[in-house]
């Protein structure tokens, strides 16, 4: 469950069928650890951050770069992040419920700039970002764009994102 301050939300599902695509369960590196109280540690990763999996251990990383002009090879099959590990029970369990595509999202995580519908978006350091010339697509800007009243970007991140 996100924190309730959280602005992440799915607001649709392209196929009712898909029921929101490819959900995994990703491991976050480095286990829970615990305050002098006793509390788990809130970690790093919010929801409606883009993660990609460690090739070695399989756990959950933020998304670096989605510059893939070196090689196609460099491309990364991304999620997003439905339950971070930034609140109670994400910090408790250390483990991330992730989703391929196949929906629309609002998200406040996202790079400053001029996002108008229909724009092509990428990922760097976990955000969703405009893309380059050279960046692996992850998804467009929905129709609503950005609304910067309220600090969330939608996105529509279809099925085989970036793939």
């Amino acid at each position: 469950m996100s924190i309730l301050n959280s602005k992440f939300d799915i607001v649709s599902v392209d196929n009712p069928v898909s029921l929101a695509a490819l959900a995994q369960i990703l491991k976050v590196p480095g286990g829970m650890t615990l305050s002098s109280e006793g509390t788990p540690v809130a970690g790093v990763i919010p929801a409606g951050a883009i993660v990609t999996m460690d090739t070695t251990t399989g756990e959950a990383l933020l998304a670096t770069t989605g510059d893939v002009a070196a090689a196609r090879l460099n491309a990364k099959m991304v999620f997003v992040v439905i339950d971070g590990n930034k609140d109670f029970s994400g910090a408790f369990v250390q483990r991330l419920t992730v989703l391929h595509g196949g929906f629309t999202m609002l998200t406040d995580q996202y790079d400053a700039g001029a996002y108008t519908p229909g724009k092509y978006v990428s990922f760097n350091a976990g955000k969703v970002k405009l893309a380059g010339a050279t960046d692996q697509f992850m998804g467009v800007v929905g129709p609503a764009g950005l609304d910067a009243v309220n600090g969330v970007l939608q996105v529509i991140v279809p099925q085989g994102a970036g793939l």
